[in-house]
Order: C-alpha cells, then sequence, then structure tokens
C-alpha cells in the first residue's frame, strides 16, 4: 500500500499522460471537498442545508452537461486541456469574492464546466489505451484518499476560501505537464446498436444519483452524532483509500453484487447513529462502488463498437446523477432527516442492481452485437 501511489503515477504515466493524471486530480478534489464546504457554507451565507446542497447540483450540473456536449462535438486536443486548467483556475480564485449564496453558485457553474472537459479527455484517452482504464479509475480514490484530510484540515481551520485557492492551486500542473492526443472525434453514426448498454448507462447514472442524494450530507450526519470534524475526515479517507484498492483489483465479479454493497453501506452511514458504524459503511462504500463502477464500464466498453463510442455518455450519465442526488437529499433532507435521505438512498442502490443484474443475466451466452 505504500508503494501504491508510486505504482499508480509510473502505470498512468505510461498510457495516460502526466497532465491527465492532473487533470483527474483536480476533478476528483472538486468533488471531494463538496461534503466538507456544505456546512461551512451554512454557516458562511446563513442559508438552509438543503439549500447549501445547491453548490454540488451547481458545478455538477455544469460538468454533466459539458461532458455530453464535449463527447458529440469537440476533437480531443491539448488545447482545450489548457483552457480547461486556465478557467479552473481562475473560477476557484474568483470564487473567494462573492458575498451572495448566488452569486458563488455561478462562479462554481465555471468550476464544474472547466472540470467536465478535463475528465472528458482523460477518459477518452483512457478508453483508447490497453489496459489503463483500471489505472484511471484509482487516481480518483487516490487523490481524494491524499487530499480529504488536506481540506477537512482547511476548512476547519481557515474557511471555504482556502478550499478554492487548494482547488487552484492544484489546476495549475495541468498547464505544465505532458499529453499527447490523437485527435479523435467519435462518429455518432457509428454508435453500436446494443440497448442494454442503454440500459448500463442509465444504471451507472441512477447509482450516482442515489448514491450521492445521502454521500454530500454525510459529513453533517457524522458531525450531528458526535464525531469530530478529523474523526469524519478520516471516514471519507478511508473510503477513498477503500475506493483505491477495489479500483486496483482486477477480479471483480458481478456489477449487480458491488452495488447491493453500496445500498448496505447507506444505511450503515445514514441509519445506524453509531460512529462505529459511519466509519466502516464509508469504508465499504468506497471499496463497492470502485468494485462496480469499472465493472459496468467494461460491460459497456465490449458491446461497443469502439472503446471511446460512449465515454461521453458514461461520464455524463454519472455527473448527472451526481447533480440531481443532491438535490433530491436536499429536498429529502430538510433541516436534519438524514434517516429518509438514508432510506430513499438504499432503494434507488437496490432498484440500480436489480437493472445491472437483468443485463448480465440477457448477455449471459449471447454474443456482442458488434
Amino acid at each position: 500500500m505504500v508503494q501504491g501511489p508510486v505504482r499508480v503515477y509510473l502505470s498512468l504515466k505510461q498510457h495516460g499522460d502526466s497532465a491527465l493524471i492532473a487533470a483527474t486530480v483536480v476533478s476528483s478534489l472538486l468533488f471531494a471537498s463538496t461534503p466538507f464546504l456544505i456546512p461551512a457554507i451554512v454557516d458562511e451565507f446563513g442559508v438552509r442545508l438543503g439549500t447549501a446542497g445547491l453548490l454540488s447540483t451547481a458545478q455538477v450540473a455544469a460538468f454533466a452537461l459539458t461532458v455530453f456536449i464535449a463527447g458529440r462535438t469537440l476533437r480531443t486536443s491539448r488545447r482545450y486541456l489548457t483552457l480547461a486548467a486556465v478557467l479552473s483556475i481562475i473560477a476557484n480564485v474568483a470564487s473567494l469574492l462573492p458575498t451572495s449564496f448566488g452569486a458563488l453558485i455561478a462562479v462554481r457553474l465555471v468550476a464544474g464546466a472547466a472540470a467536465g472537459v478535463m475528465i472528458w479527455l482523460s477518459w477518452a484517452k483512457a478508453m483508447r489505451t490497453t489496459g489503463s482504464m483500471r489505472n484511471v479509475a484509482a487516481t480518483g480514490p487516490l487523490a481524494v484518499l491524499l487530499g480529504t484530510p488536506i481540506i477537512g484540515w482547511l476548512v476547519s481551520n481557515y474557511g471555504i476560501d482556502a478550499v478554492f485557492l487548494l482547488l487552484a492551486a492544484v489546476s495549475i500542473p495541468v498547464l505544465f505537464l505532458d499529453a499527447e492526443f490523437a485527435g479523435f472525434r467519435m462518429d455518432r453514426s457509428r454508435l453500436s446498436p446494443s440497448r442494454s448498454n442503454l440500459l448500463l448507462i442509465l444504471a451507472l447514472g441512477l447509482a450516482t444519483t442515489f448514491g450521492s442524494a445521502l454521500f454530500v450530507y454525510a459529513a453533517g450526519f457524522g458531525a450531528e452524532i458526535g464525531m469530530s470534524g478529523l474523526a469524519v475526515s478520516l471516514a471519507y479517507s478511508g473510503n477513498a483509500a477503500a475506493g483505491f484498492v477495489g479500483a486496483r483489483r482486477p477480479d471483480r465479479g458481478s456489477g449487480w453484487l458491488w452495488i447491493v454493497g453500496i445500498a448496505v453501506s447507506v444505511v450503515a452511514v445514514g441509519i445506524s447513529g453509531q460512529p462505529v458504524l459511519f466509519f466502516l459503511g464509508m469504508l465499504v462504500w468506497g471499496f463497492c462502488f470502485w468494485m462496480a463502477t469499472p465493472v459496468v464500464l467494461t460491460a459497456i466498453k465490449s458491446w461497443s463498437n469502439a472503446p471511446e463510442e460512449r465515454v461521453g455518455d458514461t461520464q455524463s450519465a454519472m455527473a448527472f446523477g451526481r447533480a440531481v442526488g443532491p438535490a433530491l437529499g436536499g429536498i429529502l433532507i430538510g433541516d436534519g432527516l438524514y434517516e429518509r435521505v438514508a432510506i430513499v438512498s438504499c432503494a434507488g442502490l437496490l432498484m440500480t442492481a436489480l437493472l445491472v443484474w437483468s443485463v448480465e443475466r440477457y448477455r449471459k451466452d449471447r454474443p456482442p452485437p458488434v
């Protein structure tokens, strides 16, 4: 485990280019910071907890829309990566200026869009390079593992402005590191006729919707049951560490089983009311999520005409889920009804597992239609 970050870095540099590694880190930390920013925004701007969750909705909605459009209209290019990094720096520095919650939301839309371009380029390159998907998938949880304690410490000691400065700082290396692109653009007329792929894309969107409905508010729930800020940040770090282990494992099994594991974790985190179960639930959640996601992505890839065919669709579906989820959670949570959010989240994840199971059963002993 100690040598894991070094091995991942060297492997990713070989397959995904160092600038794309840095770009993935930027996007991962953007989302990792949200659970810590939301409670702080409640105090900073005097809004309700559910309203503060609109920060996540705004960022991820811009992310989802950008990934969706980029996958259909843009040709992969170093120029777009540079532009996205510049916008990320500007948007994060500008986030120090707003004096109203509405103005902050407007700025965070730009940050989300910049992250969308960066993650689209990273995954588009990874899907075209043999063996690199698992490595790129591992970058996210590794970045969160290392960054979450720093983010938690910054919020506790220096407020939300310090986190925005951190996000601006980690965007700078993207401008100077290497990235090579073949300059391709997906021909949408070559999409495979697989309807089951559409169901799997829907499943990824649903999994992130119902998962994020609770995940972005989990820090507040941890504080409510008596956990310190350090303990909560360690739980999120544990989630990322377990995700890193899961993302690096080659033997994954069935995707639907891991989604059931996420549903069980949601109960431990949002309903148990016990700090120990909260911590264990976060660990299992991270492991199961990063076991399930590559399984479903690989299943989509195996029934596609080209590896990158559905990369924009899958990333936008997951991003859309991360945008809708916090909004759904905000409606359900009100001023602190975490158990209600957990029940809905668990039910939605079980429904998602059933959907993935049905696709796996349908595909058994059938050749891909490509």
